[in-house]
């Protein structure tokens, strides 16, 4: 019960190819057993040609992905094997693994607006910041689809990145300005079919990223105002020209005490904000994002 020959047909075969594709070539052989009983497996095993992973024979930088066997009639004695030659639109990496996939993504909102284009606080004439405005705003963000060897390899990954801001220049851009954020893991599996039966079955899991873009950083830029002031470092109420304790926030000095009535309020920290998301180096943990 084994493989007596084989032949390779042209009946059946193509050739076909798509700009930013591979070529995908369709071949067949005739093989011949020596008995109706001859394992399938070894019919398919009985083209070498057909291994996964082997390169065509012509096209040499395509290679078997999918293999088929038919009968060719009732009496078991002759079979059409089908080769599929091509190159997976997600490549392997050196571990076997699908190699990163990477995705470029836009959309729009509406978000508030409070200062002008070239930073300056939006307000009215009298120097009041203006309030309820709102701009629509271009999101950008990638989204990477990345296979980990193991549950323990993607959870540690996630506790070490999601949630945080890039901590040097990433993506063509400035420090803290990308946040990452894990989505959602998934178990998957690959089969290789090799030698005389179904190869090893290769188990890993599938995560995906999404990184999200804000050029002014991701910190919280909230007014200096409030109600109480700092006076000979004691807190105090701010009263207004009646003496009571003012109804509306007042704009505050860097040192805590209030600002001259009228002036503008300005963002605290000296204008810089505080930072509340985490540091990571993305570089180490993903590389540069790239869709080629």
């Amino acid at each position: 019960m084994a493989v007596v020959s084989y032949q390779r047909v042209m009946d059946g075969t193509t050739i076909a190819g798509k700009y930013g594709e591979s070529f995908q070539v369709t071949e067949r052989w005739q093989v011949r057993v020596d008995s109706p009983l001859t394992s399938k497996v070894a019919i398919l095993n009985g083209v070498p040609p057909c291994y996964y992973g082997t390169a065509h024979p012509e096209v040499s930088g395509i290679y078997c992905h999918e293999v088929d066997a038919s009968p060719v009639d009732r009496d078991g004695m002759l079979w059409l094997v089908t080769a599929k030659f091509y190159i997976p639109k997600r490549e392997k990496a050196a571990n076997g693994l699908p190699k990163d996939d990477w995705q470029a993504n836009g959309s729009t909102t509406n978000v508030p607006a409070f200062t002008a284009l070239d930073g300056t606080t939006i307000c009215n004439s009298a120097g009041d910041p203006l309030e309820g405005l709102s701009k629509e705003r271009d999101e950008r963000s990638w989204t990477l689809t990345r296979a980990y060897a193991d549950h323990a390899a993607a959870i540690a990954a996630r506790d070490a990145y999601s949630g945080r801001v890039n901590s040097a220049t990433w993506a063509g851009t400035a420090a803290k300005t990308w946040k990452a954020t894990f989505k959602s893991a998934k178990r998957a599996s690959i089969h290789k079919f090799e030698g005389d039966s179904n190869g090893d079955k290769i188990e890993y899991v599938e995560a995906v990223w999404e990184f999200r873009y804000e050029g002014s950083g991701w910190k919280l830029t909230p007014w200096d105002v409030g109600f109480m002031e700092l006076v000979s470092g004691q807190r105090k109420a701010i009263l207004g020209s009646d003496g009571k304790p003012v109804k509306q926030p007042v704009a505050l000095n860097t040192d805590g005490t209030k600002a001259t009535a009228g002036t503008k309020p300005f963002v605290i920290n000296y204008g810089n904000g505080v930072d509340v998301y985490p540091t990571a180096n993305f570089t180490t943990g993903f590389g540069e994002p790239a869709i080629v």
